[in-house]
């Protein structure tokens, strides 16, 4: 390569970044055709010629279309490659050509139609991917696949419904899987354990308890590739009704023994009055009250014993 060949390179080095939406559909050999047709073979003009269609498209640089409008977008510039060939070849000179065939590709560019905005925080949104003619590449929503973790507070005993639901459009065919990680909040895959493999949408917890406690994970995925994965933390407050249905069972199983299983009464020993005294924690009002009764019908038994012996030593008739 000569020296003299560099200013050669790095024209077209600019060309094809200046005239990016162009050069992303035609090749180098097919925009030097297009000269030709209207220069001829070995004309020194073929560089200002080029130069022309560079200048003239260079406008459409900063096109950015939906992903599904590209093909749309490549068969413009296509069909435009053409357009100029037969111009070139009808002898109309290109310095009149190259500007009336970019008007017409303004107006075809204008029907096209943008790709939808990313929808944050997360997912990978087919449909908001766009075609840059800037680099001549697809690009995708600068969005991590994994959504932040959405904390859920529920009381023992409660229903809990998770969502897997997202704001843009699924495809249709989609596979969803929920996943579960005991106790932690996490988003290490290598922690979770899959619950379910399916379509739906809406995991239930009926009824909600601690051991249901720790970070669910929901995926959907399109054949082997994840759209989107959504993490939720289910924090369980567990009510103190630990004892009282420990109780509960008890009783039920003393009033309802199985059959063949005998049941056990329990017999209190009856406390006397000596008992009672040296405890005082058993001096309940019930025992109080027996106390004073028989205190009084002991007083009343001494008092007729006393009448009694009165009437009899004084001989009353």
């Amino acid at each position: 390569m000569t020296p003299t060949e560099y200013p050669v390179l790095l024209w077209l080095a600019f060309s094809s970044q200046a005239g990016a939406c162009l050069y992303c559909f035609s090749t180098e050999g097919k925009r030097i055709r297009v000269c030709e047709y209207f220069l001829g073979y070995a004309n020194g003009q073929q560089k200002a010629c080029l130069s022309a269609l560079t200048a003239a498209f260079q406008p459409y640089v900063k096109i950015q279309v939906g992903v599904s409008e590209m093909e749309k977008l490549k068969d413009i510039f296509g069909r435009i490659l053409f357009y100029l060939e037969e111009k070139g070849m009808a002898k109309v000179p290109y310095r009149q050509a190259i500007p009336e065939a970019a008007a017409k590709v303004q107006k075809e560019v204008e029907g096209l139609q943008a790709a939808p905005a990313c929808i944050p925080p997360c997912g990978f949104q087919k449909e908001a991917r766009s075609y840059r003619c800037d680099s001549c590449h697809v690009t995708d929503c600068p969005l991590p696949i994994d959504c932040p973790i959405r904390y859920v507070h529920k009381a023992e005993g409660d229903i809990t419904i998770l969502r897997c639901t997202v704001k843009f459009t699924i495809p249709p065919e989609t596979i969803i899987r929920w996943k579960f990680a005991k106790d932690i909040i996490s988003q290490d895959l290598a922690y979770f354990e899959v619950l379910y493999t399916g379509m739906d949408l809406t995991f239930l917890i009926r009824p909600t308890t601690g051991a249901h406690g720790g970070t669910y994970a929901c995926e959907i995925a399109e054949e082997d590739d994840v759209l989107v994965r959504k993490f939720f933390y289910l924090n369980v407050t567990v009510k103190r009704l630990g004892k009282e249905k420990e109780l509960q069972a008890m009783f039920h199983d003393i009033l309802n023994p199985p059959p063949g299983v005998a049941s056990v009464e329990v017999v209190e020993p009856i406390s006397s009055l000596q008992d009672l005294l040296q405890d005082p924690d058993s001096l309940r009002k019930t025992g109080v009250l027996l106390l004073l009764l028989g205190l009084f019908l002991s007083s009343m038994l001494v008092t007729l014993l006393l009448m009694g012996v009165y009437f009899w030593a004084t001989d009353v008739k």
